[in-house]
């Protein structure tokens, strides 16, 4: 997914210039993530994967990263877009569903929408769609796709990859992560006043402040539309909060619910079974 920095400007830009009025109230701590719920096994209930990634703003500071702080949980909603890549959708989405949804889950975790004449303390932005996502098991690798076959080259002093590879599963999931997505994504950005401008008269840029992605396989034979729900139920505890691992996965059930398999038929043999016998 390809979000273009110049579009996102002037998006945010238009949007901002619509949100104004009082002060921002103060941000109320919202609930630990709740653990993930693990899949279910020997069951003929069809179950849902849902991977939640996220990643929270932290500058640095000093020799590390400035202390992780709680954001405003104010916030107006600039868009919701249809991000997918060369492929659509097999449906188009209802972004009405999405608008439903995600207001539903920012409540459900503290957070508030403005009302007429107030300033945010956050704008969020909604991307949906499919496509490849990057891999967050490749953060310290970078590719060369000009060579044939393409070539990987592990960054920076600590191979965090090499060592990863030894844990149990990691290269199941690494692949997993390359293949093609269904893919809800919010983004929190820090708002300003519309115009405003930095101490030696620069325009200030959008600051991404904190995102969640949640995913699921198999775009070519699903409909997001089914899964809106459960994929802001899965990433909501995660909204405005940081993850210790690459990504977790939500099993939950799909709309769907149980299948049911009734007594096979083959055409072939109840023809058969319906000739008459000879004596």
């Amino acid at each position: 997914m390809n979000c273009r920095p110049a579009m996102l400007l002037l998006r945010l830009s238009a949007v901002t210039a619509m949100l104004c009025g009082s002060a921002v109230a103060p941000a109320a701590e919202s609930p630990a993530p709740v653990a993930a719920k693990p899949a279910k096994k020997n069951s003929t209930e069809i179950t849902l994967d849902i991977d939640v990634r996220t990643s929270v703003d932290r500058p640095f500071k000093g020799l590390g990263k400035a202390p992780r702080k709680e954001h405003s949980k104010i916030y107006g909603i600039a868009s919701v877009t249809d991000a997918s890549g060369a492929v659509s959708l097999i449906r188009k989405v209802k972004e009405g569903e999405v608008l439903k949804h995600l207001r539903e889950e920012l409540a459900r975790r503290g957070f508030r929408e403005i009302t007429a004449g107030e300033k945010p303390g956050i704008v969020l932005t909604v991307f949906y769609g499919r496509g490849f996502l990057r891999n967050p098991y490749l953060s310290d690798v970078m590719y060369n796709e000009s060579t044939d076959p393409p070539t990987a080259t592990i960054l920076g002093g600590m191979p965090t990859n090499l060592m990863r590879q030894k844990e149990h599963g990691f290269e199941e999931r690494l692949q997993k992560a390359n293949f093609e997505k269904l893919f809800i994504r919010v983004t929190a950005w820090e708002y300003h006043e519309p115009g405003a401008k930095t101490a030696k008269g620069k325009k200030i840029k959008p600051r991404e402040l904190w995102k969640t992605d949640m995913i699921v396989d198999d775009p070519a034979n699903r409909d997001l539309n089914l899964f809106i729900k459960e994929m802001f139920a899965a990433g909501g505890p995660w909204f405005d909060r940081e993850m210790d691992k690459e990504e977790v996965t939500v099993s939950t059930d799909i709309p769907e619910g149980k299948v049911i398999l009734g007594p096979l038929s083959f055409p072939e043999e109840d023809a058969a079974g319906d000739a008459p016998k000879k004596k």
